[in-house]
């Protein structure tokens, strides 16, 4: 698996409370010669939703990155994305800290944080999450 590969799992991971039940199909190019990966996440019908990822940055950037892009394409192709806010409809969001990727609440910030690949199970700050 690569670093890409292995970043891209706990997004994929996460968005499996999001309420999508079919497992998509996610491909990755090599990195271009800027560094760029190219990738494809397809449903079972072959429908598929491409982005690049610039895989020149930490593992912090770079999830980031996939938790920003992710999401959409499950929009695009299953109708729902970013997991819910636990207890609200809200979709939750993604915000790059110093050291890492969260799920945060875009109406109340501050008020509920996830490691993203952590969903549903601790905040940010190891406490159990709602």
């Amino acid at each position: 698996m690569s670093r890409i590969e292995g970043l891209a799992q706990k997004v994929l991971h996460d968005l499996h409370w999001a309420g999508v039940t079919e497992e998509p199909i996610t491909t990755y190019t090599q990195p271009s010669a800027e560094g760029y990966v190219e990738v494809l996440v397809s449903d079972s019908s072959g429908m598929g939703v491409g982005f690049s990822v610039d895989a020149n940055g930490t593992d912090t950037s770079i999830l980031y990155q996939l938790a920003d892009r992710i999401p959409d394409a499950y929009v695009e192709l299953y109708s729902v994305g970013l997991p819910p806010v636990p207890g609200s409809h809200r979709p939750a969001r993604p915000r790059l800290t110093q050291n890492e990727v969260v799920w945060e609440d875009p109406d109340e910030s501050g008020t509920w944080q996830c490691r993203v690949g952590a969903y549903p199970g601790t905040s940010a700050d190891g406490s159990p999450s709602a």
